[in-house]
């Protein structure tokens, strides 16, 4: 049982979750039972996703992570398969029971979610793209609860979108071996690694040189500031390492994309 929780990564799901909640508390959406059931919804378009990508990456994850659950043979390919399957239904009956807008952007972002693993993954930045939006997109999702977005709102998403770009090209770096095994179109394998590593750069600076916009328009206070100067120190170490080691680069991002998102919940109040 603990390899069915394993293969869901659920700490990006709690993340997109918790992205939900802040964007809801930025539109000042009530925390009440719709808000909860908005934040399950996207906990499971997440997991679902990462099930059904490991699912049709089994070949590139036998080279690249074979101590996973599926390469190493713990879950069987169909039961993974099965298993994202009812993630996914799971996930839009309960978006049924919250607003039509919440149940339409949930369906899409699960069919985007299939169509990224099973096809534009592999395809040269079209699939960074792509999952950058399904990363961004929890905090749209969360101002749907309450129907509006605002400038903070827009910002924040703009902020993830370009670090998830750059993120998702470093996680394209790192798999350049089994990529190239399977005849994969990744970034890093048209255009090369240093070349991929430099347009990661680019984005994730994107995202550095947007953050000081809420502030700088009053609309988040002096913590927020703090927090996302911490924030951009730690996403730009993880550049610095980057051509060094790719893994530990994008581990660290990982942990400044987390701060990020915490100053923009301590930036609300």
């Amino acid at each position: 049982m603990l390899d069915f929780l394993k293969i869901l990564r659920p700490f990006n799901g709690f993340i997109a979750a918790f992205a939900v909640l802040i964007s809801a508390f930025i539109v000042n959406f009530p925390f009440n039972y719709d808000l909860l059931l908005a934040c399950l919804v996207v906990f499971l378009v997440c997991s679902g996703g990462m099930v059904i990508n490991d699912y049709f990456d089994y070949e590139i994850d036998k080279v690249n992570k074979p101590e996973r659950p599926l390469p190493s043979k713990k879950i069987s390919k169909n039961a993974a398969l099965i298993y994202s399957i009812l993630l996914f239904l799971t996930a839009n009956i309960i978006a049924l029971f919250l607003r039509q807008i919440i149940f339409l952007f949930a369906l899409v972002n699960t069919v985007l979610v299939v169509f990224y693993s099973w096809k534009l993954k592999k395809i040269a930045l079209v699939g960074n793209l792509l999952v950058a939006w399904l990363s961004a997109s929890s905090f749209l999702f969360g101002a749907l609860l309450k129907g509006t977005f605002t400038i903070t709102i827009l910002i924040l998403f703009m902020m993830a979108f370009f670090t998830s770009v750059g993120r998702e090209i470093i996680k394209s770096i790192e798999d350049v071996k089994g990529d190239k095994k399977l005849k994969a179109k990744t970034l890093p394998l048209v255009f090369g690694e240093k070349f991929a590593g430099w347009i990661a750069i680019f984005f994730i600076f994107l995202g550095i040189l947007s953050s000081p916009v809420p502030y700088a328009l009053g609309l988040l206070n002096f913590y927020y500031a703090v927090l996302v100067i911490i924030a951009d120190l730690v996403l730009a170490a993880s550049c610095f390492i980057l051509f060094f080691s790719p893994g530990k680069s994008k581990t660290i991002m990982k942990i400044g994309m987390f701060v990020a998102l915490f100053s923009f919940l301590v930036g609300v109040f």
